[in-house]
């Protein structure tokens, strides 16, 4: 669940490149429908991938069965779709924040905006999470929607941190947003974690992170090999352990900037100090 960097593809020359070559099925209908597409990549770049906002465009079925087959085997003039692919595949995830991607998916389905179906602003890298959501889209309230990773910059904020309760070996984990109802997309950043983020195994991770973490803290974070002398001492500890992990990882809103977030809450945090400081504990020894 990160902002990334949307690729610099010349999509019409693309498009009227496929629409030429005589040797694909699609030629010569999708000549006759180029611009129309066209002018729908205009509109959505204008609309910034908004679901609210970006019109459909009408096609026939035999045309969006063409541009379909294309993202599937995508032919020379669309290689772009295959190096896409692959060149990130190992980065993590920037609609759920999980440590790979995997796939090329569509932001708005392929199903209900054919048009968009090789359109490299709609194609976006992710993990299995995304196909999860199927057709799912947009919400029943206002601004509620999938975030878009190329468009919406909220998406370089902090925006989740992992919540810890019942503290102790094994605690309750959940999802906190690090925003409240005051900011400006919360509604579609709401709407995002639920329909996308918690339908991962997200807690699962955060939960087993946990776990090791207490079983010897180093093994989370390094620069807990010795005990911090202070609560104040720990905190600093952590923050500069989340600045690390949000460069490494290139966002702030990976599973592993979540967890850490969640160790920076006043009640686990001090939780965490009491226990580090238990007579009889020995340095990087387990918490519990």
């Amino acid at each position: 669940m990160n902002k990334i960097p949307s690729p610099r593809i010349d999509d019409a020359m693309a498009l009227q490149a496929v629409s030429n070559n005589s040797k694909l099925g699609s030629y010569p209908d999708l000549q006759g429908v180029r611009a129309v597409i066209q002018q729908g990549y205009l509109q959505y770049v204008a609309a910034r991938g908004n679901a609210h906002a970006v019109m459909p465009v009408l096609l026939s079925q035999q045309i969006g069965a063409h541009l379909e087959s294309h993202y599937k085997s995508p032919p020379a003039d669309l290689k772009h779709i295959t190096d896409l692919r692959a060149e990130t595949e190992h980065l993590a995830c920037p609609m759920c924040g999980s440590s790979h991607r995997g796939t090329l998916d569509h932001l708005l389905p392929k199903g209900n905006y054919p048009a968009f179906a090789v359109f490299s602003l709609n194609l976006v890298p992710a993990c299995k999470c995304n196909s999860k959501r199927k057709e799912l889209l947009k919400g029943p309230n206002p601004g509620e929607r999938i975030l878009h990773p190329y468009f919406d910059d909220c998406l370089a904020e902090r925006l989740i941190a992992a919540k810890f309760e019942k503290l102790g070996a094994i605690p309750d984990v959940r999802l906190q947003l690090c925003v409240d109802s005051t900011h400006p997309d919360y509604a579609a950043i709401d709407f995002h974690v639920r329909s996308i983020v918690q339908r991962t195994s997200i807690v699962n991770f955060l939960r087993d992170r946990w776990i090791e973490f207490c079983r010897k803290p180093c093994l989370i974070v390094r620069a807990l090999k010795r005990n911090p002398q202070s609560a104040q001492a720990l905190k600093l500890t952590l923050e500069e352990e989340l600045a690390l992990l949000d460069d490494l990882y290139r966002g702030k809103n990976t599973w592993y900037s979540i967890f850490v977030a969640g160790l920076l809450h006043p009640e686990v945090l001090l939780w965490i100090f009491s226990q580090m400081h238990s007579p009889g504990r020995a340095a990087d020894g387990p918490l519990i």
